[in-house]
């Protein structure tokens, strides 16, 4: 088996040898994230995606005109929104807006010509959950009336959240090349979570994950 992976790493760098070249460069786009979460009975609580921001950098190795590997490491908001969605319960609402230090390392399989090329991505990546705020609007109740009450306050780690994630991603992206030395592109990542973020009960499962999807622009240089 040793052999085999020695002689397919050898074939790779004999024929990227004329091209093989470091890039780096820096990143900054959107994101949107939803949440897969068990109902477990929660029938008056619906989710849906919030949108948020990445930034970081990149780098990446060329091995020949078509194969390269990418990696970055960004700051990535991965929020998402739950509403409650019983009649007297309508204006109750909470957007968690978690913030995440990512780092994916993709496969970048390039075509097209000299200048504009397009490119699929996939790869796996890793990451550890930073902070998280919650944000929107709680009630509480009497005998005779129901009150609303607007928050925004960050929410302390407990023994039930799992802050390091893992998971998988895949995507397309397209890039133009400036000159000799600078490269521009324009990225679609989505992001799978292979890992849930919260511990839940024994008795009870309950798994979160979270998909986000990503559009970025990247600029980078040739060294």
């Amino acid at each position: 088996m040793k052999k085999y992976l020695v002689l397919a790493l050898g074939t790779i760098l004999f024929c990227g040898g004329a091209t093989a070249q470091w890039t780096v460069g820096v990143r900054g786009g959107w994101t949107s994230t939803t949440i897969s979460r068990y109902n477990g009975g929660r029938m008056d609580e619906a989710y849906s995606a919030l949108g948020g921001i990445e930034a970081g950098v990149q780098g990446s190795y060329t091995f020949n005109s078509w194969l390269a590997v990418r990696a970055n490491l960004s700051f990535m908001q991965r929020s998402h929104r739950m509403d409650r969605n019983l009649n007297y319960l309508d204006p109750v609402f909470t957007e968690h807006i978690n913030s995440y230090l990512m780092l994916p390392v993709v496969a970048d399989f390039s075509f097209g010509g000299e200048r504009l090329r397009g490119h699929m991505l996939a790869g796996v990546y890793g990451g550890y959950w930073l902070h998280e705020r919650h944000r929107g609007k709680t009630f509480w109740m009497t005998d005779y009336y129901v009150y609303f009450e607007d928050f925004d306050e960050p929410r302390e780690f407990t023994s039930e959240d799992v802050r390091t994630n893992a998971g998988t991603c895949f995507g397309a992206g397209l890039s133009y090349s400036i000159g000799d030395k600078w490269v521009v592109g324009l990225d679609a990542m989505y992001y799978y979570d292979l890992t849930s973020h919260h511990k839940g009960s024994p008795h009870l499962a309950d798994p979160r994950y979270l998909n986000t999807l990503s559009l970025s622009l990247n600029v980078n240089y040739k060294l």
